[in-house]
């Protein structure tokens, strides 16, 4: 194994810098109850949760200090592993492993990324243990076996200053993205309500009672020159549906068939493609309709709310409700108002199972309706914005990919960082992070 290492590296067994702890809370320290979560690490249980996930009495509970680590032992293989950064100290459930490291010439943050990495790739399957339902708990006494290759400290440390500097990067992005994502509810709100000439427009009393499909709560008074309209009298409403799976001449065509495979494209302004397509014979068989471009398409179920506009003739499952917007709705307005109307989206979903929105909802739903001009304008600052959102989580998706590919050469060392980024770091010591 030693001539496959990297030049410089080391194969060691995770034993030979790191040791279990147990220690307890017996004296009834009130120390922060932690969780471990797969994507964020550690988390405070009180922030994290909307109600109490832990046991009143943490006498028994594990104590993490500062720098320490802990991973769920049944679910390692998952990723949930970290050390404890922002606390000094807190407590963890007696189900979860704890461990510090024990050498100078080892790095927190690169043994964290090492394990992670690892864990995530299946590498730790072997050292795991227990009956069907805890086929992945892995004890620290089976872990600390596992051998892997090691770089020398100031190796280690630039490695981690480069996925450090990515990962500054992509948490400056989703900052970025939750900042225009509320800029834009803000603004939207006001549009959606007031219109373009918001404080200058006369108002006048809403003509009748918003009961379904309010865009926000407390709108007593709209612009004179708009309405309350019901949907469906302005626009047709039309349900999907899904050819027998059991015919393939019904599959496999030429007109795009969108099903819950495809809900992410629906965070696009418009659809064109899909990744199930039917035929003529699919269509002409079944109650699936082929609508026509300009069609706006809402998931109903799984993750309602999504919506976007058809670009060409399309089917859909029957997991959505589409609209074909009649001479004084646009396709584009309707988009903005159905992105917007998220808490009224939850207040209308319904089942025990699985939470849809059903079709005689839909049929009762009110929109406030501007004037087509200005729905117009209306529309093109939503879609401004959701064209932002849509270039900045493309620009996230890359850096998390640049992320993913530079951990996997970086950590594994089949990819060297130039000599003068390590000796950059040749007088540090290990450990601390």
């Amino acid at each position: 194994m030693s001539s496959e290492l990297p030049k410089g590296w080391q194969s060691v067994r995770i034993g030979s810098f790191a040791r279990e702890l147990s220690e307890r809370n017996h004296s009834g320290g009130s120390m922060p109850v932690m969780s471990m979560t797969k994507h964020r690490g550690f988390v405070r249980a009180a922030e994290y949760f909307s109600k109490s996930v832990h046991s009143e009495n943490t006498e028994n509970y594990k104590v993490v200090r500062k720098g320490q680590f802990a991973y769920a032992t049944i679910h390692l293989d998952e990723g949930s592993i970290d050390f404890l950064r922002r606390y000094d100290a807190g407590l963890i459930s007696p189900m979860y492993t704890v461990f510090e490291l024990t050498s100078e010439a080892v790095d927190n943050d690169f043994i964290f990324r090492s394990l992670k990495r690892l864990a995530l790739t299946g590498r730790f399957d072997p050292y795991s243990n227990g009956g069907v339902n805890r086929r992945k708990s892995i004890s620290f006494h089976d872990l600390r076996a596992f051998r892997f290759s090691l770089p020398p400290l100031p190796e280690q440390r630039a490695i981690t200053d480069i996925l450090d500097a990515v990962e500054t990067a992509i948490d400056r992005t989703v900052a970025l993205i939750a900042a225009v994502s509320d800029t834009k509810r803000a603004t939207m709100r006001d549009l959606l309500t007031r219109g373009v000439r918001r404080s200058n427009v006369p108002l006048k009393k809403l003509p009748a009672r918003w009961v379904l499909g309010r865009i926000a709560e407390g709108v007593t008074h709209i612009p004179a020159d708009w309405d309350l309209a019901v949907l469906s009298q302005v626009a047709k409403l039309e349900s999907g549906h899904t050819p027998s799976r059991d015919k393939p001449g019904y599959w496999g065509g030429n007109i795009p068939w969108i099903s819950l495979a495809d809900t992410d494209a629906l965070d696009a302004l418009t659809i064109g493609t899909t990744v199930e397509c039917v035929t003529p014979d699919g269509i002409a068989k079944s109650s699936a309709r082929v609508l026509p471009a300009g069609t706006v398409v809402f998931s109903r179920t799984a993750t309602v709310g999504k919506a976007s506009r058809m670009v060409r003739e399309m089917a859909t499952s029957q997991d959505f409700a589409n609209w074909i917007c009649g001479p004084k709705l646009l396709p584009a307005y309707l988009v903005q108002i159905f992105r917007h109307m998220g808490r009224e989206w939850e207040r209308l979903q319904e089942g025990s199972t699985h939470q849809t929105i059903y079709m005689p909802v839909f049929k009762k739903l009110q929109i406030l309706l501007p004037p087509v001009a200005e729905q117009e304008n209306i529309a093109a600052v939503g879609e401004a914005f959701d064209m932002r959102i849509e270039n900045e989580r493309a620009a996230l998706a890359a850096l998390k990919n640049c992320r993913n590919a530079l951990a996997q050469e970086l950590l594994s060392g089949r990819h060297r960082l130039p000599e003068c980024m390590i000796a950059h770091h040749a007088n540090t010591s290990g450990k601390a992070a």
